[in-house]
């Protein structure tokens, strides 16, 4: 494949590179995907481990030398949160850069009829 400037492009950069771009959604298509996106489960463990990971490190810089001694020299605050720290920063660089895919509302209407010709109830219809 070449691109526009006559390079040879492989088809599977030219895929990864479509699949990067934003794609062309309506407003309300944009405002269901920044939802999706906020609520992805892996934005949910990224949060919880960064502000869990903040309230441990902070203990484990200002340990005193018997807290440290109690835990055989080390200091377990400190590198407990460290590692919260790090995976808070895997989960949200995970969810930045492969974000969960849009679903436009033609995809939402075929799910509806989906639900209304195999008889069950959306969410929340009991």
């Amino acid at each position: 494949m070449s691109s526009a400037s006559g390079h040879e492009v492989p088809a599977g950069a030219e895929a990864a590179s479509a699949r990067r771009r934003k794609p062309d959604l309506t407003p309300e298509e944009a405002k269901i995907w920044r939802l999706a996106k906020l609520f992805d489960l892996r934005s949910f463990i990224g949060a919880l481990m960064l502000i869990f990971g903040i309230l441990v490190i902070i203990p484990g810089f200002i340990a005193s030398p018997a807290t440290i001694d109690k835990a055989a020299g080390i200091n377990l605050a400190l590198w407990v949160g460290g590692i919260m720290l790090v995976l808070a920063a895997f989960f949200l660089t995970w969810v930045i850069l492969k974000p969960p895919p849009p679903v436009t509302m033609a995809e939402m209407e075929a799910a509806r009829k989906a639900r209304e010709e195999f008889g069950t109830q959306g969410p929340g219809g009991h």
